[in-house]
């Protein structure tokens, strides 16, 4: 597209010349005849004017010789410049020629035996201009066919090369889509996957060295696609070796739109809620993080990281980017996800059951404070 964009400026900045060096052309043209058709005018009314309109056949010769230089297509192409050069210079003498003719002309009286001669000199000169000036319009268009040609086969080749080149990047796009789909349909951990691009092959990599989800469906929540309970207690026992040097949390979120008792949506569009807030919890896992949907309306997160400020922010990172979900009910309501948590440290030597159990105490506390979208701490509630 850029390509084409280039040639077809250039194209018109092409033709635009040749457009106004046949209206140059022809401005002359029209000069030499009014002087012509004047003639015995001059000599009683007005050499000023006479003066002025021979100075404006120059400077329009003038104009065309210096315009030559920056015609760099029609040089490339055609190589003409030095032809088009010698026939301005040659419009000159003619020029000169012709107005050398008239002022002699003036001064001769028509009872003068030379002035019938002068007289059939002047037409001579007048003739063979205006001739040559028609000449130069005609080679004009001969080269302005020429150079059309050739853009018109170059218009062709690149629209030809464009639409080839839009129907192969749409296949290629569709690919790439496919590939973006199968990250954001979270399980994608299995073996069998093939991808197009190098990129997602290089993101699926590194999820796979994740702790591998169980291909048990018993250990998969069935609308969310991450563990339910079973599969987090495995999981996390097949990764605990690699937390061993880091701090790690539980924390327990809950969304605030809908509980089992507040069932305020269909089960179609809750399953929605769902499924929106496990992907959008997914993209904040790291290699030795675990997610789960472990109750109704609740997810538990167990995360490792180097310090418990790190554990915090990226707890509340996830709370943040749930609470940006919008979604619309059928009855065409706009409303915005958002969860409440409760985030606790995991001491070495406890048991992740005696952990979660903290978590969810943690959490029934919270709710006394009726504050919702926030992850609370501990430290949070009045003692």
């Amino acid at each position: 597209m850029t390509t084409l964009t280039v040639i077809g400026f250039v194209f018109v900045a092409e033709q635009c010349y040749s457009y106004q060096k046949v209206e140059n052309l022809n401005k002359q043209k029209r000069v030499l005849i009014e002087l012509f058709n004047t003639q015995k005018q001059v000599a009683n009314v007005d050499i000023i004017q006479y003066n002025s309109k021979i100075a404006l056949l120059h400077s329009q010769t003038n104009k065309l010789l210096n315009r030559i230089e920056y015609n760099y297509i029609a040089s490339f192409i055609l190589k003409n410049t030095e032809e088009s050069t010698e026939d301005l210079y040659k419009l000159k003498s003619l020029i000169n020629k012709f107005d050398k003719n008239i002022r002699k002309n003036i001064e001769l009286n028509s009872n003068d035996i030379n002035f019938k001669n002068s007289q059939i000199k002047l037409k001579k000169t007048y003739i063979s201009t205006l001739i040559f000036i028609d000449s130069i319009i005609l080679k004009n268009v001969s080269y302005d066919s020429r150079i059309f040609n050739i853009f018109f086969k170059l218009f062709i080749f690149i629209m030809g090369m464009l639409l080839f080149v839009t129907f192969w990047y749409k296949i290629r796009l569709n690919n790439i889509y496919k590939d973006i789909l199968l990250l954001s349909s979270i399980n994608t951990r299995k073996k069998d996957i093939n991808t197009f691009s190098q990129e997602i092959e290089a993101i699926l990599s590194r999820i796979k060295r994740k702790t591998q989800i169980s291909d048990n469906p018993a250990m998969i929540d069935s609308i969310t696609e991450i563990n339910n309970n079973k599969g987090m207690a495995h999981a996390y026992l097949e990764s605990k070796s690699l937390k061993d040097n880091n701090f790690t949390s539980i924390t327990i979120l809950e969304i605030d739109n809908f509980s089992k008792s507040k069932r305020v949506f269909s089960q179609k569009f809750t399953q929605e809620i769902l499924k929106k807030v496990a992907y959008t919890i997914s993209l904040h896992e790291q290699i030795t993080d675990i997610i789960a949907r472990t109750d109704y309306n609740q997810f538990t997160l167990i995360f490792s990281r180097n310090s418990k400020e790190q554990l915090f922010k990226n707890v509340d990172l996830v709370r943040q980017s749930i609470s940006e979900i919008e979604l619309i009910t059928q009855e065409e309501e706009k409303i915005k996800i958002t969860v409440t948590g409760a985030f606790i440290m995991k001491k070495n030597n406890s048991s992740l059951e005696d952990s979660v159990r903290k978590a969810k105490k943690l959490l029934e506390d919270a709710k006394y404070i009726k504050e919702t979208n926030k992850v609370f701490q501990i430290k949070d509630l009045p003692q």
